[in-house]
């Protein structure tokens, strides 16, 4: 290891920022810092000017022919020649680089250098619609899908962030450079605290994660906590990510936060409070119960009711022993099992269990890895 020096590291957003992605832009590059690797950011953020051209003009003749289309300016064309162009230069300005990285697999430096492209991310645009959306990409959606599958095409190394998109990316694309190396946690402590079972056990406080897009799940966990609630009438239910307004209404006993930013003080503060405080981590959103926060619960001993998507059960297997998998967030399911847990004479144990489950998923760990891959990157392509 330590061949590589020096890398220049794209990001759709400042990966100086926590805010950024879900955190893993600033995870990704400062644990690069952390092993003495000099990281040059480059912001791949949308032209404001450009945007807005394009929203007054194209967009809306996207949306009139599709009003469920997902197609904007970061999908566009033109969002992609002016990239590309912004790409040009920064490969230009860090000749050094030995490798050049991209948090997206919507870009790369492919064509434009003989160093080393890499792609690191999540899903692609066309698994966002086979596998969420469950429908076929309209023709503006298609053709940035096809630029898309261009550019992992042609890129040195992919990189999924999730098992089930590795094998699904294995199996579409001709490029054999695709792994999975594992998942992290986007945590700023050290959650490592033998007295946080006793303290969960004794906690009055549910909690969900997510976004508006998780919003299905959020109403039949409240439809589940007021049940419930007549049982343990002390019962609290904090919600992250998404706001009050979003309800129609909201019973006693249930609090909103919306989107808590981890790079501002006191929104830090309240989300690092809650998770430690928090009795059950529950989200069973179909198809994707918050992955990462789910696993940042579990770090911090909560055992957690989500629901058994492709990607948890891979990691964690078909049983686990740190909580219970929901199936279609049925409220009386989620119920039955809120219950067990508060009942259960192993809680602590069921803590412990989370804890341990992701105690290797460190960002250092992981950058280790994905070093090693480079560098067997680089090895393959001197060799040929």
């Amino acid at each position: 290891m330590n061949g590589i020096k020096e890398v220049t590291v794209f990001s759709n957003g400042d990966s100086s920022k926590l805010s950024t992605w879900s955190n893993v832009p600033y995870f990704f590059t400062e644990t690069l810092l952390s092993k003495g690797i000099r990281v040059n950011r480059v912001d791949l953020s949308p032209n404001a000017l450009l945007r807005n051209i394009f929203n007054k003009s194209v967009y809306r003749f996207a949306r009139w022919l599709n009003e469920d289309t997902t197609y904007s300016y970061f999908r566009s064309f033109m969002h992609f020649a002016d990239v590309r162009m912004r790409i040009r230069k920064a490969v230009n300005q860090h000749p050094s680089s030995d490798a050049f990285i991209f948090l997206t697999f919507s870009f790369s430096s492919a064509g434009l250098t003989n160093k080393p492209t890499i792609q690191f991310c999540d899903w692609t645009y066309d698994h966002y619609f086979r596998y969420f959306r469950e429908r076929m990409p309209d023709y503006f959606e298609k053709q940035c899908i096809n630029r898309e599958n261009s550019q992992i095409e042609r890129s040195d190394l992919v990189i999924a962030l999730f098992p089930s998109t590795a094998k699904s990316m294995r199996k579409r694309y001709t490029n054999k450079n695709i792994h999975y190396i594992g998942n992290v946690v986007n945590s700023l402590y050290d959650a490592t605290d033998s007295s946080a079972p006793k303290r969960k056990k004794d906690s009055n406080n549910l909690l969900f994660v997510g976004s508006r897009k998780y919003i299905d799940g959020a109403r039949s966990l409240i439809i589940a906590f007021l049940n419930v609630k007549q049982v343990y009438p002390q019962l609290r239910l904090h919600i992250i990510g998404i706001n009050s307004a979003d309800f129609e209404s909201l019973p006693e006993g249930v609090y909103c936060y919306g989107y808590l930013d981890k790079g501002k003080d006191t929104d830090r503060d309240v989300y690092y409070e809650l998770l430690r405080e928090a009795r059950l981590f529950i989200n069973t959103t179909p198809k994707w119960g918050a992955f990462s926060a789910a696993v940042e619960a579990m770090h911090f001993y909560t055992p957690v009711i989500t629901s058994p998507h492709d990607d948890f059960v891979e990691t964690f297997g078909c049983e686990i022993n740190f909580g219970y998998y929901c199936e279609n967030n049925s409220p009386l399911l989620i119920q039955h099992y809120i219950m067990k847990l508060l009942n259960d004479n192993s809680y602590e144990s069921l803590c412990i269990n989370a804890h341990k489950s992701v105690e290797m998923f460190t960002w250092s760990a992981f950058i280790d890895k994905f070093l090693g891959k480079i560098e067997d990157t680089l090895m393959l392509n001197n060799a040929m």
